[in-house]
Formats: structure tokens, sequence, C-alpha cells
């Protein structure tokens, strides 16, 4: 198992914050970081080049470009067009560092039950065009149940991404904070994927918003989930991938990365 930092926790801070909550731990390279892109923030361009050298001396993973992108776009229209360049500047960046997988959402557009299935299609279409570019850059993308209820973009229930998670090549990246928010099963899904899950984004939550807690702040068992976790996927990567509202608690946020460096 390698654990890492998502960086959406400083994303409207200054990026190398990750650094200084890491300079906590006797052994700070052996956590990785999962780098959250915003490459229409200047200050996240400036602090990733000058942080180049010291990235690498870290396991990277990448969450895919996130900030007004849309994977069921059309073809070729200007939103295909933008989330290609921002993929491929994410590509580039992992190459240059050493990151090896990246971390896709189908969508981030509101669903609704007329054109869901068009944009199932469409993203599944645009998925595999994109991991035909990400392996030239020696990159594996990582599927996520994306999308949570009270944002009306969750545009697979449970059994229906179990199904499209099973047909797929990919490998899936589950996000315990959107099982939970959306009311599904979470044994059922880890029990059903356990062959296809190599990573977790850790995050706890009411039961309905996304709000990207800390993993024991919430209504989440997460005892349960460690429990599950040692059961069917002892090896799978963990992610911490919390909210932007915690970025000032570094003792905290620290005490968690702590809890599981123990507990898993």
């Amino acid at each position: 198992m390698q654990l890492y930092i998502s960086t959406n926790l400083y994303i409207n801070e200054q990026f190398d914050h990750v650094f200084k909550l890491l300079e906590k731990f006797e052994n700070p390279t052996s956590i990785g970081i999962e780098i959250f892109p915003n490459w229409k923030d200047i200050n996240f361009v400036k602090s990733i080049e000058r942080n180049k050298d010291r990235l690498k001396e870290h396991p990277i993973s990448l969450h895919g470009p996130y900030f007004e992108i849309e994977h069921s776009a059309k073809k070729d229209t200007e939103e295909y067009f933008y989330a290609i360049e921002e993929v491929k500047q994410t590509c580039e960046l992992a190459q240059e560092i050493g990151g090896k997988v990246l971390v896709f959402h189908h969508n981030n557009r509101v669903v609704e039950e007329e054109n869901k299935q068009y944009l199932i299609s469409q993203s599944t279409e645009n998925l595999h065009e994109l991991n035909d570019f990400a392996s030239k850059y020696n990159v594996n993308i990582l599927i996520e149940n994306a999308g949570v209820k009270a944002k009306r973009n969750m545009l697979f229930n449970q059994d229906e991404f179990i199904q499209m998670a099973l047909k797929e090549e990919n490998s899936i990246l589950l996000d315990i904070g959107h099982v939970h928010a959306n009311g599904w099963d979470l044994e059922a899904v880890i029990q059903a994927l356990a062959n296809k899950i190599t990573a977790y984004h850790l995050h706890n939550n009411n039961g309905y918003e996304d709000s990207h807690e800390r993993i024991l702040n919430g209504t989440l068992d997460f005892n349960k989930f460690e429990e599950l976790y040692k059961k069917y996927t002892p090896n799978a990567d963990l992610i911490l991938e919390y909210g932007y509202h915690l970025a000032e608690k570094l003792e905290e946020v620290a005490d968690d990365i702590k809890y599981i460096l123990k507990t898993f």
C-alpha cells in the first residue's frame, strides 16, 4: 500500500504547503503526492515549476484536470478540445516527474434522464481515446466513481458503475466519500470490484453532501471501511482527498496520516 496526499487540500493556497505538511514526518519522501492540477492558476503553474525536483523524490499520482473539464463533451467542440489540451499538459507533467496514473471523471455536468445515455456513450468514447493518448506518456487512467446526487451529476448508479467497471480495461479508483454520499452499499461495491480497485480516495461526509471532511468526521463508518479494505483489497493505494477548508488544519491532517500509516 502506498499513501498519497491530494493537493486538492491546497487548491486555494500555495501548492508548496503540501511539503510543509509532509515535513512533519520522519521520512517525508515515503509519502506520495496526488497532484490536483489547476493549469489556469498562475500560482499553481509557478509552484509546479519551482518544485519539480522535490516532486521527483515522492511517489506521484495525478488527478485528471477538473476545472471547466467535461469528458462527456461532443467531439470536435470547444469543450472537447479544451479537455484534451488540459489532459495533455497533465500527462506531460506526469512523464517529467515520474507519475504513472491519472484519475478520470466521466463527467462533471448535471445529468438529466433524457441525456444520460448520450453522456455515457460520449464519455466512454472519449475515455477510450484518452487511454490511447495517455499510454504514449506511459500513464494509466484510473476510473473514479465521480458525481453525487446532491450535485445532480451522478452519471452511473451503483449497479451501472459496477457493470461499466467490469467491462472497461481500466482499473478503478473508488472514492468512498462519493459512495457514501450516494447511498451505495460500500461492501457490495468493493466485493464486486475487488480485482479492479487499485486505489481509494479517502474522506468523509454527512451521507449527502460531498464535503470532503476528515476520515473520522462524518457518518461513513471508517472502521468498517478498514475491515473491508483488509478483506478485499489489502494492497490498494490510499489517497487522502480533503477539502480546501481544511488547509490550515496542519496538525489534524498530520494526525490522520499517522492514523492511516499505523492502521493499514
